[in-house]
């Protein structure tokens, strides 16, 4: 009885063209930006001794901009084809704890 041929298995690589999209890498630094951002608010009125100027209201204002934009961002990065989705979701979670944290300032410093 003639011995069995051996199979031989093909090596397949499967290259993809994932990639970081611009959107998401906006997304995550708009995020930072608003962080830094509240950041700088706090140490200047702790500086301040809490009387600080109306410009600081400037600065969360657009901060709270920022995050609504970058929300935006990220959810149109989250629905385009072959790109990583952990920067986009970390985006949403840090924009959205960034929201927060200043709309509970403003409550507290009103």
């Amino acid at each position: 009885m003639p011995k069995p041929k051996k199979i031989k298995k093909k090596k397949s690589f499967m290259f993809t063209t994932r990639h970081h999209s611009f959107t998401g890498i906006l997304s995550i630094s708009l995020a930072a930006l608003s962080l830094l951002g509240l950041i700088g608010a706090v140490i200047m009125a702790y500086s301040a001794g809490g009387d600080i100027g109306t410009h600081i209201g400037g600065v969360g204002f657009f901060a709270i901009l920022l995050n609504i934009i970058s929300v935006i961002a990220a959810f149109i990065n989250i629905n385009e084809r072959d790109v990583y989705l952990w920067v986009p979701y970390l985006s949403i979670g840090l924009n959205i704890f960034d929201f927060i944290l200043w709309i509970l300032l403003i409550i507290w410093g009103a």
